[in-house]
This record gives C-alpha cells, sequence and structure tokens, in this order.
C-alpha cells in the first residue's frame, strides 16, 4: 500500500511539474490543447488561467466557441491532434455530425485581441481547410510538422 501510495504521489508531482494536470498540453507561446473527461472536449485556446503552472482555459482559438458547441449545449467538433513549433501550430478536427476532418494553421503571433465567439483574424488562423488546401498550405509556408499517424 504504501509503493502504491508514493507511486502515485510520484506521478502526481511529476504532471504538475510537467504542466499536464488538468489535460494542460502546451504548444508554446501561452497556446495550449486543454483536454477535459471527454475527447470532445479537446480545443486550443489561449491560455489566461493558470494553477499550479497548468493552463485551465483561455480564449477558445481551434475550434472557436460557437464551433465547438452548438446553441444548446452540444459538442459539434473537436481538436483530434495538433503540433507546433516556433511560428506554428497545425490542428486537425473532427465534426462529430458527420465526421468530417478539418485542417487548421495558427500563426503563433496572432493577436488574441482578434478573437471572439465567431472566429479568429483569419490571416492568423487559417481553416478549415481540406487535407489538399492543408498541404498546400503547410508547403507553401515552409511547415515542417506532421500529425505522425497519417
Amino acid at each position: 500500500m504504501i509503493k502504491r501510495t508514493s507511486l502515485l504521489a510520484f506521478v502526481l508531482l511529476t504532471a504538475i511539474s510537467c504542466g499536464q494536470l488538468w489535460g494542460d498540453n502546451d504548444l508554446g507561446d501561452n497556446f495550449s490543447l486543454l483536454e477535459g473527461d471527454r475527447t470532445e472536449d479537446r480545443v486550443i485556446v489561449y491560455c489566461s488561467g493558470r494553477s499550479a503552472g497548468a493552463c485551465t482555459g483561455g480564449t477558445f482559438i481551434i475550434p472557436v466557441y460557437s464551433r465547438h458547441m452548438d446553441k444548446d449545449g452540444h459538442y459539434t467538433e473537436y481538436v483530434e491532434t495538433a503540433k507546433s513549433n516556433d511560428k506554428f501550430i497545425i490542428a486537425r478536427t473532427i465534426q462529430l455530425k458527420d465526421g468530417m476532418k478539418n485542417y487548421w494553421v495558427v500563426y503563433k503571433d496572432l493577436n488574441i485581441s482578434n478573437c471572439n465567439d465567431m472566429h479568429c483574424d483569419s490571416t492568423k488562423v487559417l481553416g478549415p481547410l481540406s487535407e489538399t488546401e492543408f498541404r498546400t498550405k503547410t508547403a507553401d509556408l515552409n511547415i515542417e510538422l506532421e500529425f505522425g499517424e497519417e
């Protein structure tokens, strides 16, 4: 029992120190992929709330809130996967209604004050894109990030 408790304490302390508690996946420059209890909770935010060093909330970037939830509070779209480097974030979202995949490119120098419930600055958040449009855009921008499982 003592070994199990010690192991649990070690895992929790490691998670807190790495910023992984509460489903915070750091994408750099104050952006985070937040995960909740359900897969459908996954969103990329610009962090405005932190606890124990982990992001706990912020401005919805992908998908914006109006794409993430419908007017009745049901999930409609969530982030399946995201990767980042010093300049960009790439993401793939899934629409729950039809399983359609959308692709996104976010410039990390995005001015967050240009984001609202409906959208962020369309010159800094590119999407939703088809897979073909996404591949063309990442090639044009010289973005050498891959999702890995494609």
